[in-house]
C-alpha cells in the first residue's frame, strides 16, 4: 500500500453521512427524532391450512440523534416471530465535511469508475476534495476481512484479508472534463489458515489504470469515453517472478507472475443535440477475464452497441423516445456456447389537452444461443454437421398502453376515467420445435371525489388472460372502493369490494371474493391509531382437475396498531 499513500484510520462509534464541521457551536445543533409503533395481527382460515399465525405482534421503533450534523440512527423490531436490533456500532464510520473537503474513516465506500473501484466497502480512511476545476478522491484500507475455511459450515465462504488503495484525479473546465484513476489491491497470504485445494481459493493481486473524460463540441455534440487496463494475478504464491514483457506492463508496479495477465475494457458514447431531437450511440467492449478487485461482481467477455434518440413535437405535446442495442459474448470464441442479444424499446407520451393523457410503449428482447458441439472435427462431413438442436432462440415482446381522461374538474368535484392494458408474449424455438405463451390484461377505472367533503368513490373492471401450451386461464372481475372522513375529518374510513371469476380451458372453475375495511385516526400531532380487516374467499366450481383451485375456503385477517412520533 506504500505505492500510493498511507492514511491514518480513525474509528469511532458513529455512522454519519456528510457531517458539517463548520456547524459546531451554532444553535439547533442537537436534534432527536423518531417513533415507536405497536401492531397486533389476527388470522383465521377455514377450508385450508393456516398460512399465517393466528396471532402475532410487532413492536418497532427508531431513534435518530443529530449532533451538529453527526447522525446516530437506531432501530429495533420485537415480535413473537423474531427480534432484530440495528445500531451504528457494528459497522461504524465517519465522513465529516468542511467546505470543499470530505474525510472518511471507518467503514465507508467510494466509487471511482465502473472498471476500477465501484461501490466496494472498505475499512480504512479516505479524503475527497471538490474544487471548482480540480477534484481529488483517495482511499486506503481493508476491502475484505480474513475468513478461515470451515468444513462444517458450507455457508461460510473463506477469504483472504484483502488490502487496497486508490486515487482519482478529475479536472473540469466548463462542460469538458478528464479524469485518471489508479487502483491497487492485494490479498494477504498469511491472513488465514491453509485452505484445501478443492475449494479453489487463491490469493490475488490487481492493479488497474483508467483514463476517461467528456468533451463538448460545437455546443451540440457531447463525447464521453473511458478506457481501463487491468493487470490481474490469479495466484501470487506458487509461481516465480517474471520480468514485465513490455514497457507498458512496468507501469503496474507489481511483481509479474506466470498467471499475471493484462486485460482491457473500453466504452464510449456520443450524443448530438439537434434543435428538434437528441440522437446518441454507444459502444462498449470488455475483454474476457477482465477483472477488478474493487467491485463485488463484474461482467466481462461482452460487446455492446447501443443507439437512442428522443424528441418532443407539437410544442412538446408529443414526446417520443427509443433505444436499441446489440450484445454478444464469447469474444475469443472459447466458450461452450455463444449468445447474441437484441433489445429495443419505444415510448410515446401524448398530451393533446389538459384533460387527456396517453402513453404507449413497446419493447422487444431477442436472444440467440448457439451451443457448440464438443468436437467440431468429429461432426464435419457427417449427417450431424447441420444439426439444429444446438440452436436456441427466445423472443419476448411487451406492449403497454394507458389513457387517462378527466371528465370534469372544478372546485367541488373531480371525475376521471382511465384505461390500462398490456400484452406480453414470449416464444422459444429450439430446432424444429417451438413453444410460447401470452399474457394480456386490461382494466377500466372510474374515480370521483368530492373535494370539500373528502369523499371518494371508484369503480373498476379487470380482465387477465394467460395462454400457454397446455391451455389458457382467464380472470374477469369488478371492484368498488370508497373512502370518507368522519368526526371532523379526524377519522378516515375506507372500504373496497372485489369479485372475480376464474376460467380454466374455457370452463368456470372458481369464484374469488375479497372485502377490505380500514380505519385510521390521528390523536393530536404525535399519536395515531389504525385498524384494518380483510376477508378473502374462494368457491370451487366443477371438477378440481379443471383448475388450479381445488378447495373452497374462507380467510380472515385483521390488525390493530398504534404509532407515536416525536
Amino acid at each position: 500500500m506504500k505505492k500510493f499513500f498511507v492514511l491514518g484510520v480513525v474509528l469511532c462509534s458513529l455512522t454519519s453521512y456528510g457531517q458539517q464541521l463548520d456547524q459546531i457551536g451554532k444553535k439547533g445543533g442537537v436534534k432527536v427524532s423518531g417513533g415507536v409503533g405497536m401492531s397486533n395481527n389476527f388470522y383465521v382460515a377455514d377450508g385450508i391450512s393456516n398460512r399465517l399465525n393466528p396471532y402475532s405482534y410487532v413492536l418497532s421503533g427508531n431513534v435518530n440523534i443529530s449532533l451538529y450534523g453527526f447522525s446516530l440512527p437506531f432501530s429495533f423490531a420485537f415480535s413473537n416471530q423474531n427480534f432484530s436490533y440495528r445500531q451504528p456500532f457494528n459497522i461504524y464510520g465517519l465522513s465529516p465535511t468542511y467546505k470543499k473537503w470530505t474525510f472518511h474513516a471507518g467503514y465507508r465506500n467510494l466509487s471511482f469508475s465502473p472498471y476500477t473501484l465501484n461501490g466496494h466497502n472498505f475499512l480504512g480512511g479516505g479524503v475527497e476534495y471538490r474544487g471548482d476545476k480540480l477534484s481529488v478522491a483517495a482511499m486506503s484500507g481493508r476491502l475484505l476481512k480474513a475468513v478461515n475455511y470451515d468444513s462444517t459450515n458450507a455457508n461460510v465462504l473463506p477469504s483472504y484479508s484483502r488490502m487496497g488503495g486508490g486515487i482519482k484525479v478529475n479536472y473540469k473546465a466548463g462542460s469538458d472534463e478528464v479524469f485518471v484513476v489508479a487502483f491497487y489491491a492485494k490479498d494477504i497470504v498469511g491472513s488465514i489458515n491453509e485452505v484445501p485445494e478443492v475449494v479453489g481459493l487463491r490469493p490475488q493481486e490487481n492493479m488497474v489504470w483508467s483514463i476517461g473524460g467528456t468533451k463538448v463540441l460545437f455546443e451540440k455534440l457531447t463525447l464521453h469515453a473511458e478506457g481501463a487496463r487491468s493487470a490481474w494475478t490469479r495466484d501470487v504464491t506458487t509461481e516465480s517472478d517474471l520480468k514485465p514483457s513490455t514497457l507498458s506492463s512496468k507501469l503496474y508496479f507489481m511483481p509479474w507472475k506466470q498467471s499475471t495477465q493484462v486485460y482491457t475494457a473500453f466504452k464510449a458514447n456520443a450524443t448530438y443535440d439537434f434543435s428538434f431531437m437528441n440522437l446518441g450511440a454507444g459502444y462498449e467492449r470488455v475483454e474476457p477475464e477482465y477483472q477488478t478487485l474493487g467491485a463485488y461482481y463484474f461482467n466481462n467477455d461482452l460487446e455492446n452497441i447501443t443507439v437512442n434518440f428522443s424528441t418532443a413535437l407539437f410544442q412538446k405535446k408529443v414526446n417520443i423516445s427509443a433505444n436499441g442495442g446489440l450484445q454478444r459474448d464469447d469474444l475469443n470464441n472459447q466458450k461452450a456456447s455463444k449468445m447474441n442479444r437484441k433489445v429495443g424499446s419505444v415510448n410515446m407520451g401524448i398530451v393533446p389537452s389538459r384533460r387527456l393523457n396517453i402513453n404507449l410503449a413497446y419493447s422487444n428482447f431477442y436472444s440467440f444461443v448457439n451451443v457448440k458441439p464438443v468436437d467440431v472435427t468429429f461432426l464435419q462431413n457427417t449427417i450431424f454437421a447441420d444439426i439444429d438442436t444446438l440452436n436456441y432462440t427466445q423472443i419476448s415482446q411487451t406492449v403497454n398502453g394507458s389513457v387517462s381522461y378527466k371528465l370534469s374538474e372544478n372546485d367541488h368535484i373531480s371525475r376521471t376515467i382511465s384505461v390500462n392494458s398490456s400484452l406480453m408474449s414470449a416464444s422459444n424455438k429450439q430446432g424444429r420445435s417451438s413453444f410460447g405463451n401470452q399474457m394480456a390484461n386490461g382494466n377500466v377505472m372510474f374515480n370521483q371525489s368530492w373535494k370539500k367533503s373528502g369523499i371518494s368513490l371508484g369503480v373498476n373492471t379487470n380482465a387477465n388472460q394467460t395462454s400457454y401450451e397446455q391451455g389458457n386461464s382467464l380472470f374477469v372481475g369488478v371492484g368498488v372502493n370508497a373512502g370518507a372522513p368522519v368526526f371532523k375529518k379526524k377519522l378516515r374510513v375506507s372500504l373496497s369490494l372485489n369479485a372475480n371469476q376464474n376460467y380454466e380451458k374455457d370452463q368456470l372453475v372458481a369464484r374469488l371474493y375479497s372485502v377490505s375495511n380500514t380505519y385510521s385516526i390521528r390523536l393530536g400531532k404525535k399519536h395515531s391509531l389504525s385498524a384494518n380487516m380483510r376477508y378473502s374467499g374462494r368457491a370451487k366450481l366443477g371438477e378440481a382437475s379443471l383448475g388450479r383451485y381445488n378447495a373452497t375456503f374462507n380467510e380472515f385477517m385483521g390488525a390493530v396498531g398504534y404509532n407515536y412520533t416525536f
